[in-house]
């Protein structure tokens, strides 16, 4: 287990967030220096972040490669946090309605949970918004930037790691993404 201090505090990952992370292959990088302690519910583990995508060798059609966090866990820089207890399951039901299961999983548990959630979809983050408005979110650009920041990530190291991420789990930010510009600059760079 890992002795690391988190002074961000925990932060929920959905399942979007999780393989976009996943595919970059630094994932282990990122969880140690953005100052998180990440989490992510085992109902987003077992049913929504299965595999990431990879070219071939030849460059032609993408294979599936299964997500494997066990090292992450055995760190302790992935944590697994069950949906449980009365308050957490009605919250979920209300969320689950409104969204996703996964997000509401994920909303639901953050909000009895005292942690920040990590989300990209824009209705997700806007309805976890109105319905907890105390609940702090992040995006996968954020905790990109943060990366690059803390760990003083190369431009090359870090256009590789957003590259991956678009092929792996398909990851383009939309271009409202206050983080667009910032994420266009990063990809276009090569030294």
């Amino acid at each position: 287990m890992s002795s690391v201090t988190n002074p961000r505090g925990r932060l929920l990952l959905d399942a979007s967030c999780l393989l976009n992370l996943y595919a970059t292959g630094r994932m282990q990088d990122i969880a140690a220096s953005t100052g998180y302690q990440f989490e992510v519910a085992d109902y987003v583990l077992q049913y929504e972040t299965l595999y990431v995508l990879q070219t071939n060798s030849e460059g032609a059609e993408d294979e599936r490669i299964p997500v494997d966090l066990d090292s992450l866990i055995e760190e302790g820089l992935l944590y697994v946090v069950e949906l449980e207890g009365e308050d957490v399951l009605s919250s979920f039901v209300q969320l689950a309605s409104l969204v996703d299961d996964g997000e509401a999983v994920t909303g639901a548990l953050a909000l009895h949970r005292d942690c920040s959630v990590a989300i990209d979809d824009r209705k997700a983050r806007r309805v976890l918004g109105e319905v907890m408005p105390d609940v702090a979110h992040v995006s996968t650009l954020e905790l990109m930037r943060l990366w690059a920041q803390e760990a003083s990530v190369p431009v090359r190291e870090l256009r590789e790691a957003l590259m991956a991420m678009q092929i792996g789990a398909s990851y383009v930010p939309g271009r409202r993404d206050p983080l667009y510009d910032w994420w266009t600059s990063a990809v276009s760079k090569s030294s």
